[in-house]
């Protein structure tokens, strides 16, 4: 009983302490051994949930599509696009590039990559599409790329646009007669950075449940290639594009151009 009244007495005579306040009862050696004990456990768990993520993403089956395999089917459109299509037992997957995309590339914000994914499920259920899209630069030692989130790459590219508002202003007070130059440089530059962040918001592939009524989700998807291990593109290149889904993954294996010296003539518009 007198332990008990002992710890009462005890607890009582703590000062009240705020929950953020609880590390003042430790002496600054032991806060320092409590912060680095609690970031080494932090560490650890965000290192077990990567590896059980990767894990997952390792066990999935996948199918991948070949030439002249059933349901695998490839296309040179003449609107100047190629098209690999793989058909299941309930979904349909397309891909398709453009076959001008390895130069268009250099000529895009921040150098991106473009693919464009239709996805169609012509089940009587229903499909959670994850959207969940990868590419391998196989020439380029194998670098892995997720898609780029069209959000967050509108808010970086918006961003950038402050910044060069902001600089091309500091500069045009330090040499007033590059005002006229300047300026227009910038609003060629702001009027490209809203299309292209207009497009980001409308275009782009979107996750779903796709159903009997909403059977089909597509869009373009964006990849970086600011990786240092990627480097200027060679002649011809070949990637892998994997979609995963709940149950597999389903791989696109394809080179630009698919064979070499390969072109497509583009149809006029009439």
């Amino acid at each position: 009983m007198d332990g008990a009244v002992s710890g009462q007495a005890s607890r009582a005579n703590l000062p009240n302490l705020r929950p953020f306040d609880t590390l003042a009862l430790f002496s600054p050696a032991m806060r320092r051994s409590y912060f680095w004990q609690a970031r080494l456990v932090l560490v650890f768990c965000v290192f077990l949930v990567a590896r059980s993520s990767r894990a997952r993403e390792k066990q999935l089956p996948a199918v991948r599509w070949t030439a002249g395999a059933p349901g695998c089917t490839f296309e040179r459109g003449d609107d100047g696009r190629y098209r690999w299509t793989m058909t299941g037992n309930d979904l349909t997957v397309t891909l398709l590039v453009d076959s001008q995309e390895l130069i268009k590339s250099r000529q895009r914000f921040y150098h991106l990559l473009a693919t464009y994914l239709s996805v169609t499920y012509t089940g009587r259920d229903k499909f959670e599409f994850p959207g969940i899209v990868k590419l391998d630069f196989v020439r380029h030692h194998d670098v892995v790329e997720g898609h780029m989130d069209p959000a967050e790459l509108a808010t970086k590219l918006q961003n950038d646009v402050d910044t060069m508002i902001f600089q091309t202003e500091r500069k045009i007070k330090k040499d007033p007669k590059t005002a006229e130059e300047k300026t227009a440089r910038l609003r060629e530059y702001q009027k490209q950075a809203a299309e292209f962040i207009e497009f980001l918001s409308t275009q782009t592939l979107q996750t779903g449940t796709l159903t009997p009524g909403n059977p089909e989700t597509h869009g373009w998807v964006f990849f970086a290639t600011s990786n240092k291990w990627i480097g200027p593109w060679r002649q011809r290149e070949d990637f892998i594009l994997s979609v995963g889904m709940n149950d597999k993954v389903w791989q696109f294996p394809f080179s630009l151009p698919p064979e070499e010296g390969d072109l497509v003539l583009r149809k006029p518009p009439e």
